[in-house]
């Protein structure tokens, strides 16, 4: 099986980043300690886009992102991001083998 990337990129409403910022790294935090399946969860900040925030995250296969979408702690972060958020994009991208 491949492993799957999810690149998300984040509009948040202003003055909402550093708030966002400071839940998504204990989001980052949990899913890399209680789910075996999700490898690697990146946060990235454009130095141009005050608003936006980037996720990379990378998982083993189909049915670990399957696990994390339906896990308690990404439905409790989604319902407490959601008011900060204006516009979430999700790309899921099978990895390539090199």
């Amino acid at each position: 099986m491949s492993k799957i990337a999810l690149a998300v990129t984040l509009t948040l409403a202003p003055g909402q980043r550093d708030r966002f910022l400071e839940r998504v790294r204990q989001q980052r935090e949990t899913c890399l300690e209680l789910e075996p399946g999700c490898i690697q969860f990146d946060i990235l900040v454009p130095e141009e886009e005050e608003n936006e925030v980037l996720l990379y995250e990378v998982y083993a296969d189909d049915d670990a992102v399957e696990t994390h979408l339906a896990t308690s702690h990404m439905k409790e972060y989604l319902e407490e991001t959601g008011p900060w958020v204006v516009d979430r994009h999700r790309r899921r991208c099978k990895l390539l083998d090199d």
